[in-house]
């Protein structure tokens, strides 16, 4: 019943969790950066709460997830040719998964 919001500005971003149960979870990555060729894996639960991901327009957003009665959407728009590539995985149950720019 809280939530909290997340500014991440590493260099070497390789992924994480966010969880997210009758609140919120807001993640900005768009003053982070990772290396070419790996992609970041960050792995989500939304139970009756939401998480809300803003990544920057030069990385490939791949959505892995699923929800059950809530929504698990990527509406980032990815720059022509983007090198560095972040997969979404998780599940939202009653709640939902947003990735954006």
């Amino acid at each position: 019943m809280g939530g909290t919001k997340t500014v991440v500005t590493t260099p070497d971003f390789k992924g994480g969790q966010a969880t997210a149960v009758m609140g919120g979870c807001e993640i900005d990555l768009r003053s982070a950066s990772m290396p070419e060729g790996r992609p970041a894996v960050l792995d989500t639960f939304a139970f009756w709460g939401g998480i809300e991901i803003k990544v920057p327009e030069e990385w490939e957003v791949v959505s892995q997830g699923n929800a059950v009665l809530g929504g698990f959407v990527n509406n980032a728009h990815s720059l022509p040719g983007a090198k560095r590539r972040i997969v979404v995985t998780g599940l939202a149950i009653m709640g939902g998964v947003e990735v954006k720019n």
